[in-house]
């Protein structure tokens, strides 16, 4: 079976590297296009490209799908199938025509639920107990193609977006070299999603990270350290200064909304509109991160002292 590998981000170099390793013939990779950094100057290149480069696979990185120039490169790599892993970009039609399997895409949710572009940044956000891997039929409409097969991850209290992330990956690689046999022996039947059991997500910006003591209950602010884990992070601004809350903990103290409840040497609780937090690690601005301990050994805080 010869695939052609669509895909950018971190999360699809575990399924990329599985194909590698296994007796399946990865005859290309699509990227998106390499992007300026932050100062403009270096291009960077897409962690998928880079690696499919340092295994001497040809990696294509047109702007976009739409030209027919774009349709001749692609059918010239004469794939049987086409698998789509966290690409950043929607397929035409046109261009899942082309291969005799058509497409498939590796999803991180239970689907219907979460489709979109941060199902994991939402299952954690949502304090969901339970998410999952999706291997489905890559069709018109966003994640809405049919489930060739799914499987059930367990979340951990302690899990982030990190942690969550790099496993639902491997899960994900395993889950489709597994799928890719099927489908070429026939042995896979597809079932439709339930429509009416759709939940979408949207694009994660910097401000969903803002943490508000007097609007956002202390379950709430738990769960966006470990959902924006990495980027954006959950964060305070304190003094003119931000401060990136990377974990966090509920705890049982009651008293007013963004106020120092209670302080030590190694514990700094801040009242909520419901509850109150104990922050465990974080980072200044322009510091490294640390624990609490290490943090409040040069911060000062007092009880009673407002937050904002």
């Amino acid at each position: 079976m010869k695939i052609l590998f669509f895909g950018t981000s971190a999360f699809a170099l575990y399924p990329l590297k599985a194909f590698i390793n296994s007796h399946i013939d990865v005859v290309g990779v699509v990227s998106t296009p390499d992007r300026k950094g932050k100062r403009g100057k270096k291009l960077i290149e897409t962690p998928v490209k880079k690696f499919a480069v340092e295994h001497s696979i040809e990696v294509y990185q047109p702007e976009n799908l739409k030209s027919d120039e774009v349709y001749k490169k692609i059918e010239s790599f004469g794939a049987d199938i086409f698998v789509v892993v966290s690409y950043g970009k929607f397929l035409p039609e046109s261009i899942v025509e082309i291969p005799r399997y058509r497409a498939i895409n590796i999803h991180p949710s239970l689907l219907p639920k979460y489709r979109g572009p941060s199902p994991i940044n939402y299952a954690l956000l949502n304090g969901e107990k339970y998410t999952g891997v999706s291997i489905i039929d890559v069709s018109k409409k966003m994640d809405a193609g049919d489930i060739y097969m799914q499987w059930v991850e367990k979340i951990d209290k302690n899990d982030n977006y990190e942690t969550l992330h790099d496993r639902l990956s491997k899960v994900g690689s395993k889950m489709v070299v597994c799928a890719i046999e099927a489908i070429e022996k026939g042995e896979l039947k597809p079932r439709k999603q339930d429509e009416s059991c759709a939940i979408f997500t949207k694009i994660i910006e910097k401000s969903d990270g803002k943490i508000d003591f007097d609007d956002m209950s202390a379950n709430k602010i738990v769960n966006m350290a470990r959902a924006y884990y990495g980027w954006p992070s959950a964060y305070f601004v304190y003094k003119s200064k931000m401060f990136k809350v990377l974990e966090a903990e509920a705890v049982d103290l009651n008293g007013l909304p963004s106020t120092v409840l209670d302080i030590s040497k190694s514990r700094l609780v801040i009242g909520c509109k419901n509850g109150s937090v104990s922050i465990k690690k974080i980072q200044p601005e322009s510091k490294k991160p640390m624990d609490i301990k290490a943090f409040l050994a040069g911060y000062k805080f007092e009880v009673g002292e407002v937050i904002k």
